[in-house]
């Protein structure tokens, strides 16, 4: 087995680790705490119900049956666990700095959700303001039938790409014309509706035709979108309420964690050291990035300029 295999193997086993760990302690609180032994190695109820809770809701009639395959599998995990320990992986450097960084990240995961616990569920006055300011999302919302080409050319190049498409009847032509200068691009169709869409995108969807198109700029290539066809299908105050309440609460989510992280950074000590030693600690705005849903903008991908993604336009409302 190559290095490379075995990092990977090792990796593999980190999560079992984690998950079965304390296996080996002893509880002595009392037998019914203990749900198996695996040479001697005792699993927990709470090990159990642990894992039982990251599956969601379990009706009566499954729980039993439930329990008994999840149980199955974390004998399975302490038998892997004993292996691995024998074999002294938990003693292995990559693995003990594997099983630091995820320690962190379970820490820094406790940390935000504790404090974004704080979070309050947005007002009725908030939910009418909202409802209200964006008729094209609510009282005139519609559906949109969408085609786009996602093209292998960069956002500079828009001046090139402008006036094929102002002079095209359809995306056909647009297309007749990439493959006649061997540029790449892929080509895919989407019903969304306006909750769907980035407001920005949604604000010149309606000011546009059928038939007509639009040229958005991504990150390594360029969109050519055409909007094919639109239906009205209004959604009343009451269906909205939901959407956007989580909508809200994630806006005001989002705040909380950027202030309470910039407030970490500003109140902090931070000395860059070796390499680094030259480099200007961030302000606390620039070290937050908040990604809020509000903010209009084609979902940037990572695709390669040969070889374009399909369906970048970000979702709006709902992908919350």
């Amino acid at each position: 087995m190559n290095r490379h295999s075995s990092l990977r193997s090792i990796l593999a086993l980190i999560m079992l680790v984690l998950v079965a760990s304390a296996c080996g302690k002893k509880d002595h609180a009392g037998a019914t705490q203990v749900v198996a032994k695996v040479n001697g190695d005792e699993i927990s109820i709470h090990q159990l119900n642990f894992k039982l809770s990251q599956m969601g809701q379990i009706s009566p009639e499954q729980s039993k049956e439930v329990s008994k395959k999840v149980l199955d599998r974390l004998i399975d995990q302490q038998l892997i666990v004993q292996k691995a320990r024998e074999a002294k992986l938990d003693r292995d450097p990559r693995v003990l700095q594997a099983l630091e960084n995820a320690k962190r990240e379970i820490l820094v995961q406790a940390y935000i959700e504790q404090q974004l616990s704080a979070a309050k569920k947005p007002s009725e006055a908030e939910v009418s303001e909202f409802y209200s300011k964006h008729p094209e999302l609510f009282e005139h919302r519609h559906v949109y039938k969408l085609q786009e080409l996602a093209v292998a050319i960069k956002p500079d190049s828009v001046a090139e790409l402008e006036p094929v498409v102002k002079s095209a009847k359809n995306l056909s032509d647009v297309a007749n014309w990439l493959k006649e200068k061997n540029i790449e691009f892929k080509a895919n169709a989407d019903v969304r509706a306006a909750e769907q869409l980035p407001i920005g995108l949604l604000s010149k969807l309606g000011e546009m035709k059928e038939g007509e198109m639009v040229i958005i700029p991504a990150q390594n290539f360029i969109n050519v979108l055409m909007m094919a066809g639109s239906q009205e299908q209004p959604l009343t105050r009451e269906k909205a309420t939901p959407l956007i309440e989580q909508y809200l609460l994630g806006q005001h989510r989002a705040e909380i964690a950027k202030q309470q992280e910039g407030k970490l950074r500003q109140d902090a000590k931070i000395e860059y050291l070796g390499a680094f030693a030259d480099k200007e600690p961030l302000a606390p705005a620039e070290a937050v990035e908040v990604n809020k849903d509000a903010k209009p903008k084609v979902q940037q991908g990572e695709s390669k300029p040969n070889a374009p993604a399909t369906g970048h336009i970000e979702k709006g409302l709902s992908g919350l």
